[in-house]
C-alpha cells in the first residue's frame, strides 16, 4: 500500500511540474511578444501619425497654429466572447484604417491586435500563436492581416449566423408588432446583412410582410410617390414618414380632447356631503336614522301593523278569505271525504264536528 501511494504521489508531482513548466513557457512567450510590441511602438512614435493638419489658406496674423485631428479610440480588451468578437475585430480594423502609418507591416498589426487579448479564451489563443511562432524559428503564424481576420472570425465570431438570420426571416419572429418603425428597421437591416439576401424584390417583400399592417396599407395605397417594389430604401423612408406622421397626428388629437367635467347631480351630492343643511340632510345620516327606528312589519291579509301573514288572527276567518282561498279549502275538504276510512271509524275530531262534517262510514 505504501508503494502504491508513493508512486501516485510521484505521478501527481510530475504532472504538477509539467503544468508549471508549460505555464512558465506561456508566460515567457507572452512577455516576449509584449516586449517586441513595445519596441515597435517606440519605433513608430518617432514618426508622426498621418493626420492632416488644418492650416488657414491666408492668415494676416504673424503666428499660425496647426491643429491635429483627435486620435481614434483604442479597442477594448477582448476575452473571447463570441457575441463581442465582431465588435472587437471591427474596432481593430477602424484603428488600422485611420492610422495606417502606425504599422510597418501586417505582422505588426497582428501583434498589436493580440496585445488586447489578455483573458479567457482569447488569451489562450494568443498564447498558442506566440508558441507556434517560437517553435517555428520566428515564422509568422498568419500570412497577412486578412488571414488573421479570417482565422479570428472562425474562432471568436458566432458560427452559422447566416443560417440563424435566414430562419428568423422566414418566421414571424422579426415582425414589427408594437415597436416603432426605427426599431423594427434596425433589426431588419442586421438580419439582412447576416443572411446575405441581396435581391431588392425579396428585401421589399420581407420588409412589407413584417411591417405594421396599417403602415403597410398606407404606403402600398399611396396615390403619389408610392415606392417601387424593387426599391427597398424608398420603402424604408416611406414607412418612417408614415409612422412619424401618425405619431404627430395622435399627439395633436390628444390636445383637442376636452377635460372631463363632473355632472351637476354628482356635484350636488358632493356639496350635500360637504355642507349639510337642516332641510337637506346628508343621505348617510338618513340611513342611520332609519336603522335606529326600524319600520314595523305589515300584514298583507288584514292590513294591520305588528305581524305578518303566518301570524294573522284572521287566517281562518272566512269573511276575509278570497275566492281562491275558499276554492282551495273546499277542494281539501272534498279530498278528505274521498279517503277510504279504516274498518273502525275513529271518533270525529272536534274540528269536523264543529264544521258539520260527519264520519265517512255513517
Amino acid at each position: 500500500m505504501s508503494t502504491e501511494r508513493e508512486s501516485a504521489l510521484e505521478l501527481a508531482l510530475s504532472e504538477s511540474e509539467a503544468r508549471y513548466i508549460g505555464t512558465q513557457k506561456q508566460i515567457e512567450q507572452l512577455m516576449n511578444g509584449f516586449h517586441h510590441l513595445q519596441q515597435l511602438v517606440l519605433q513608430n512614435q518617432q514618426t508622426p501619425l498621418p493626420f492632416p493638419q488644418k492650416t488657414p489658406i491666408s492668415d494676416p496674423s504673424p503666428t499660425t497654429t496647426s491643429r491635429r485631428a483627435p486620435p481614434p479610440a483604442l479597442p477594448n480588451e477582448f476575452d473571447g466572447d463570441r457575441s463581442k468578437g465582431q465588435a472587437f475585430l471591427r474596432s481593430c480594423q477602424t484603428y488600422v484604417l485611420l492610422c495606417p502609418e502606425s504599422f510597418s507591416d501586417d505582422h505588426t498589426k497582428i501583434i498589436w491586435a493580440l496585445s488586447y487579448m489578455k483573458s479567457g479564451r482569447a488569451a489562450k489563443w494568443a498564447a498558442r500563436v506566440f508558441k507556434w511562432e517560437e517553435e517555428n524559428a520566428g515564422a509568422h503564424k498568419f500570412l497577412d492581416w486578412d488571414d488573421f481576420k479570417s482565422e479570428f472570425r472562425k474562432e471568436f465570431c458566432p458560427a452559422n449566423s447566416d443560417a440563424a438570420a435566414i430562419n428568423k426571416l422566414e418566421s414571424t419572429a422579426y415582425y414589427q408588432k408594437a415597436r416603432s418603425v426605427d426599431d423594427y428597421l434596425d433589426e431588419f437591416l442586421d438580419l439582412i446583412a447576416e443572411s446575405g439576401y441581396e435581391d431588392p424584390r425579396t428585401l421589399v417583400v420581407k420588409f412589407r410582410r413584417g411591417l405594421d399592417p396599417q403602415i403597410q396599407n398606407v404606403v402600398a395605397t399611396m396615390t403619389h410617390g408610392r415606392p417601387s417594389d424593387i426599391a427597398p430604401t424608398a420603402w424604408y423612408e416611406a414607412a418612417r414618414n408614415v409612422d412619424q406622421n401618425r405619431a404627430s397626428n395622435e399627439a395633436f388629437r390628444s390636445t383637442l380632447r376636452p377635460p372631463t367635467q363632473p355632472s351637476p347631480r354628482l356635484s350636488t351630492i358632493t356639496q350635500a356631503h360637504v355642507k349639510p343643511t337642516p332641510g337637506n340632510p346628508v343621505p348617510m345620516d338618513v340611513d342611520a336614522n332609519r336603522r335606529k327606528t326600524p319600520i314595523p312589519p305589515t300584514c298583507y291579509r288584514c292590513g294591520n301593523v305588528g305581524h305578518k301573514v303566518p301570524d294573522c288572527p284572521r287566517q281562518y276567518d272566512i269573511r276575509v278569505w278570497s275566492v281562491e282561498d275558499l276554492e282551495t279549502e273546499l277542494q281539501l275538504r272534498l279530498a278528505r271525504r274521498d279517503v277510504v276510512p279504516p274498518e273502525d271509524c275513529p271518533t270525529t275530531s272536534e274540528e269536523d264536528a264543529t264544521k258539520g262534517f260527519p264520519c265517512d262510514n255513517e
